[in-house]
């Protein structure tokens, strides 16, 4: 599922604005304890993007940056809101947590990743496929 409207993304603060020309894809909710930590929750739902697409329309303060090892996890330096993470291994693709976008619009996700990290007080309740690692499908 594609949404090909122009989304606007912003940190809870408001410092950092961005928007996402071309929608997101591979909308998904990922178990592993790097996106527990980065969300605060487990799942974080993420959908894809072309990195292309993303431009920054309000930058009051700076976007903080850490690699996680695979990728480089943006946040906002002031309110710690995560924003986007950007992959090592597929530089043309970013992921961005579907909290942090404005619109109400969005597709549901698709499937569940690394369920085999998935925390103990989660339950998955519902009907999608789930991966317990990062399947090559979920790339898309």
């Amino acid at each position: 599922m594609k949404n090909q409207d122009l989304l606007q993304g912003s940190c809870l603060c408001r410092s950092i604005c961005f928007s996402l020309s071309g929608g997101i894809t591979s909308v998904r909710y990922c178990h592993c304890s790097h996106c527990r930590k980065f969300a605060g929750t487990s799942p974080a739902a993420w959908g894809m993007a072309e990195t292309a697409n993303l431009t920054i329309t309000t930058s009051k303060n700076q976007v903080g940056k850490f690699n996680s090892g695979r990728g480089i996890r943006c946040f906002c330096t002031n309110c710690g809101s995560p924003l986007w993470f950007a992959s090592i291994e597929y530089p043309q693709i970013i992921a961005i947590p579907l909290g942090v976008l404005d619109n109400d619009q969005l597709p549901a996700p698709e499937q569940h990743i690394w369920t085999q990290s998935k925390a103990s007080w989660c339950c998955i309740n519902d009907k999608l496929p789930q991966h317990p690692t990062y399947p090559e499908s979920a790339q898309e």
